[in-house]
């Protein structure tokens, strides 16, 4: 169960602290920036997408840049406590971290004590990947497509998994609900893989998930992919339509990014955009993402603010509207 951080006065005092501090950096001199290693907040466990992804792109920023990139885990509470750090860090480039669609879009509408602000606290600095999610049947469930998994739930109610309250997969779920009047039951887990494991031996019906976790059940046929939610069909999955096929409009992808605390200096993050768009454009790293099912994805700060509003406000319509509350 989340629970709410008693140092929210705190942790929202200190990104103020940060900014006061931050014009002193900014007119001396950024021109010998980086001297030092820099850190890399994950705020999420080793071994996951959100790892794997920023240990790539860790490694070409080193090369680019001329210092190490390190990767600090900082996992916990859907995100919170990394971004929080990240937040809290002092604005000088030595700091940076990811954030994804959950902790900038859909935390802020979750979680009314959220120790971090998802605007204020951070300084975008570059998206890294887009993705979409993929809808996934149990290979025994007669439907072939998603104008069949609706009628089939009309006349037999089915059940739909989740990684958990308010995860990506549940409000994408959520959001087909409400522009298709699917009927299904959530069954909420622990994490994707859990989940996963109960829709390929006939628990669970349908979920979503982003397809570096699903292709391996996809490909031993215990799992049929019917629909991805992205505008266009996925490379990796040529035969799958898109939602928006079917019911005009219905688009989403999830996203990971680069952020700084709040007040770092424009020369920096201009510098790290750079290295970014760099490392996203080496063959290697795209080849990489691309195999893993990801959009090789770079911004600029502006696009990606205007991201974080535009998604915050479809998430928290969702959220408001299922009215759904954290466990």
């Amino acid at each position: 169960m989340f629970r709410r951080i008693s140092l929210r006065r705190l942790f929202c005092a200190l990104p103020l602290a940060a900014l006061m501090a931050a014009p002193a950096l900014a007119q001396g001199d950024t021109a010998a920036w980086p001297s030092r290693p820099i850190r890399y907040i994950v705020p999420f466990p080793p071994g996951g997408p959100t790892d794997v992804i920023s240990r790539q792109i860790a490694e070409a920023m080193r090369e680019d840049l001329g210092q190490p990139v390190v990767i600090e885990n900082v996992g916990g509470a859907n995100g919170t406590l990394g971004e929080g750090r990240i937040t809290r860090a002092a604005p000088d480039g030595y700091t940076i971290g990811l954030g994804n669609t959950g902790t900038h879009t859909i935390n802020p509408s979750l979680y009314p004590d959220l120790p971090y602000d998802a605007v204020a606290g951070f300084t975008p600095i570059s998206l890294i990947t887009e993705y979409a999610n993929i809808l996934l049947v149990n290979a025994d469930l007669p439907v072939r497509d998603l104008k069949e998994l609706l009628a089939l739930s009309r006349a037999r109610p089915l059940n739909y998994a989740s990684a958990g309250i308010g995860s990506s997969n549940h409000l994408s779920t959520e959001l087909l609900r409400s522009r298709t009047g699917l009927v299904a039951e959530h069954i909420p887990y622990k994490g994707s893989a859990a989940a996963l494991l109960d829709l390929t031996s006939g628990r669970i019906a349908m979920m979503f998930d982003v397809l570096s976790t699903a292709l391996p059940a996809i490909d031993g046929k215990k799992a049929r992919a019917i629909a991805t939610s992205g505008a266009q069909r996925h490379p990796l999955l040529p035969d799958v339509p898109a939602i928006g096929e079917t019911v005009p409009g219905f688009e989403f992808k999830g996203w990971m990014a680069v952020f700084g605390p709040a007040g770092l200096p424009q020369p920096i993050r201009d510098r790290l955009n750079q290295s970014i768009a760099h490392a996203l454009k080496l063959p290697a790293v795209a080849a990489r993402l691309t195999q893993q099912g990801y959009e090789p994805r770079s911004s600029t700060p502006a696009e990606l603010a205007r991201r974080i509003e535009a998604d915050g406000r479809l998430w928290g319509e969702v959220i408001r509207n299922a009215g759904i509350r954290p466990e």
